[in-house]
């Protein structure tokens, strides 16, 4: 929904509104924001934008395993199986020895082949749904009054909910992560036409 629809709809909801006492805006507000909440959490939960589109997945989190490196050393040629390396040396399972050994980098001549795999931690079958928590009557809350009806996150919640929200830049550690736009507030065309109904049901009480 853009701006201007959204300007015309409050328009039409002040002129309706002024008609009515203090006691019936509060209660409409609540009815309101009762199901706007529900609404809210449902599509949440479906991992969709406002407008329908999906959400822009997760990246999938991998290990790497390091399984195999062959080497030159000393003139001969090396294989170690399971591998892992610092600075300095290279140790694991000598293929040619039978048993673990360390190498110095410093006395390979060359390498001849590094053999690695990337394991995904996730299950293949089913992705972890995003925002689990974050979608719950007990992050996500509604306010009413006379004069406002809002559906908010709670402090302990909306610094995380904004981030994805706008597609900000949070910093993790000594690493800055900028997350893709993922919508977790906004109102739908099918909520714009519920609320609309649900005034004019109001009224006609």
């Amino acid at each position: 929904m853009n701006d201007d629809t959204l300007r015309q709809l409050d328009s039409e909801l002040t002129h309706l509104l002024n008609r009515m006492s203090q006691g019936q805006r509060r209660q409409l507000a609540k009815e309101i924001t009762r199901d706007l909440r529900r609404s809210q959490i449902k599509r949440i939960s479906q991992q969709k934008n406002p407008d329908g589109s999906p959400y822009t997945k997760r990246k999938a989190n991998f290990i790497t395993v390091q399984r195999e490196i062959q080497f030159v050393w000393h003139g001969q040629k090396r294989t170690l199986r399971n591998w892992r390396g610092n600075s300095k040396t290279i140790t694991g399972q000598d293929t040619n020895k039978k048993a673990q050994r360390s190498f110095r980098k410093s006395d390979i001549q060359r390498y001849i082949s590094i053999k690695k795999d990337k394991i995904s931690t996730e299950r293949k079958t089913k992705q972890t749904r995003m925002f689990k928590k974050l979608a719950t009557a007990r992050f996500l809350r509604a306010y009413n009054s006379d004069k406002e009806a809002a559906i908010y996150f709670l402090p302990s919640a909306a610094n995380i909910a904004g981030v994805h929200q706008f597609g900000l830049t949070e910093r993790i550690g000594n690493a800055k992560i900028t997350y893709p736009s993922r919508q977790l507030l906004g109102l739908t065309p099918q909520e714009i036409r519920h609320i609309e109904s649900q005034i004019i049901d109001f009224l006609s009480r």
